[in-house]
């Protein structure tokens, strides 16, 4: 465990005890760094591109090349490579639906996979319901729908049609 995630956990356990102890507003600001460090993800950290190398983020571009964590990701990652015989190779787009698994999450995967099929697309569906990897990319509200890395929509359920303009 990093010295930062025992830091945010000391840090929010403290300020909730002096909160309970005290009776006072405390309490509140403690939970954010206890959650923080708990699901080992904080925003701060990502804006400022210090992201821990042990949750799978990095601190260095020469890092970023070999992860494919959301919050290190770049465009020129999902980037076709070109191989040695001169053929490229296509990587397979990706649709994550984000949340923990209530009926609008369910209905939006399901509508992601009609819009997929309608279109003919190679797209494939993934749905994501650890909380952990939801909060990677920052989302408060579910269901969210991800392509190829990219939050495109959060909190609310998007008709087959919606998706399908979103893939094109």
């Amino acid at each position: 465990m990093s010295t930062n995630r025992i830091v945010r956990i000391v840090v929010g356990l403290a300020l909730i005890g002096y909160g309970v102890y005290s009776g006072n507003a405390w309490f509140y600001l403690g939970v954010l760094p206890l959650v923080t460090g708990i699901i080992n993800w904080s925003p701060l950290e990502t804006k400022m591109g210090t992201c821990d190398p042990a949750s799978g983020c990095c601190a260095t571009p020469a890092a970023n090349e070999n992860t494919n964590s959301a919050c290190c990701a770049t465009p020129t990652q999902t980037a076709p490579k070109q191989a040695a015989n001169f053929s490229f190779t296509v990587k397979k787009g990706k649709i994550e639906v984000l949340g923990t698994g209530c009926k609008k999450c369910k209905d939006l995967e399901l509508a992601a996979k009609e819009a997929v099929k309608e279109l003919g697309s190679d797209h494939e569906v993934i749905k994501v319901e650890d909380i952990a990897e939801i909060a990677k990319y920052g989302v408060t509200s579910t269901p969210a729908l991800v392509i190829d890395g990219v939050v495109k929509s959060t909190g609310r359920i998007l008709s087959v049609e919606d998706i399908k303009k979103l893939l094109a």
